[in-house]
Parts: structure tokens; C-alpha cells; sequence
């Protein structure tokens, strides 16, 4: 009997570049992409509330997919891209499970893809699940873990939960200057 890895030593994914991040949040329009998932909406309206406290000069405007699976529809796919063109970064929310947590490693790729740096927002326990999604979208996507867990819908638990430690997290996934990595370029020798 033999033992099977799943890793693998090389990545035959071309590794695109991720788009260079913004300098501050202060007077940015700010997307918030919903991936469909009943705890994404009060994770982002925490979020969008606690960044409109600190920075009241944001605006925000949200996009909304109506079923976390319908991010496979090429039409969904395009006009996540169009509304992702009009903001200055986006935020997504939320990855909570396998298949949940692909297809919002899907929809920031397809943010970053438009031209706008995007972040998403995941539970905890599911790190690995996203970077291996990222990898399989041929970028290392941002992401912040959050202590909201899956299908977590009470707004006033779920704003608890987005402390401030959170949100500085987010702050610094959106505006923190790019790794050699995440150029997808070769380090300089």
C-alpha cells in the first residue's frame, strides 16, 4: 500500500501580480462585495460601520450575489468586474466553508482582476482552504481571519465579534505595499 500527498512540490499555476494597494482608506470608496452567505451581509455592515466611525470621509457601496453559486455565471462574473472598476478597494465576505470560501477567493480575484485591490474576510478555520483557492486562481489573495463563524446572522453578536483588532487587520490587508510575492516577480538578487 502505497501513501498519496495531495501537496505538490511545484505550482503549475501562472502566479498573476496582485494590484498595488491603496495608500489610506480616508476618503476612499470602498466596495463591499457579499458573497451570498447569510453571515456576510452583518459581518460587512459591522465592518462598514466601524471603518465609517474612523474614517467618516469613506463612502461604501456594496454588491450583492444573490446565491454564493452564481459566481460561476459568466454574466455574474462580469458585472462583479464592472462594479468593481467604480471603487477604490473592496472587501468580501464571507469564506465560511469549503465551497463557500472558494467561490469568495473567486470574487476577489475576479475584484483584483478589475483593477482594485480586494481583501476577504474569512472564519477562522478555514486559512488553508483560501490560499489554496488564491493559488488556484494564480494569485496570493489577501484575506483576514475573523472570529464570525458560519451562518453567524445576529448583527449585535456579530459586532461584538469586529473588534477593532479586526478591523485594523482589514486596514492593513488594504493598504499595506505588496510582498516580492505577491508582485509575481523573482526577488532581486
Amino acid at each position: 500500500m502505497g501513501l498519496v500527498t495531495p501537496s505538490s512540490s511545484g505550482n503549475d499555476t501562472e502566479q498573476k501580480p496582485l494590484v498595488p494597494r491603496v495608500d489610506s482608506v480616508e476618503g476612499k470608496h470602498i466596495g463591499l462585495y457579499d458573497n451570498g452567505k447569510p453571515a456576510a451581509e452583518p459581518l460587512l455592515t459591522a465592518v462598514q460601520e466601524k471603518l465609517s466611525a474612523r474614517y467618516p470621509d469613506a463612502t461604501f457601496e456594496w454588491y450583492h450575489v444573490e446565491h454564493l453559486n452564481q459566481i460561476k455565471n459568466d454574466d455574474e462574473q462580469e458585472s462583479v468586474v464592472d462594479w468593481a472598476e467604480g471603487v477604490d478597494t473592496a472587501i468580501g465576505a464571507i469564506g465560511d466553508c469549503g465551497s463557500c470560501t472558494k467561490f469568495l477567493a473567486w470574487g476577489i480575484e475576479l475584484i483584483e482582476d478589475a483593477g482594485t485591490p480586494g481583501v476577504g474576510l474569512i472564519d477562522e478555520g478555514f486559512e488553508l482552504d483560501y490560499q489554496s483557492n488564491a493559488v488556484e486562481r494564480g494569485r496570493p489573495l489577501r484575506y483576514k481571519k475573523t472570529p464570525v463563524r458560519c451562518e453567524t446572522t445576529d448583527l449585535e453578536r456579530v459586532r461584538e465579534e469586529v473588534s477593532e483588532e479586526v478591523v485594523d487587520g482589514i486596514v492593513e490587508e488594504l493598504t499595506n505595499p505588496l510582498s516580492d510575492k505577491e508582485r509575481a516577480e523573482p526577488a532581486p538578487q
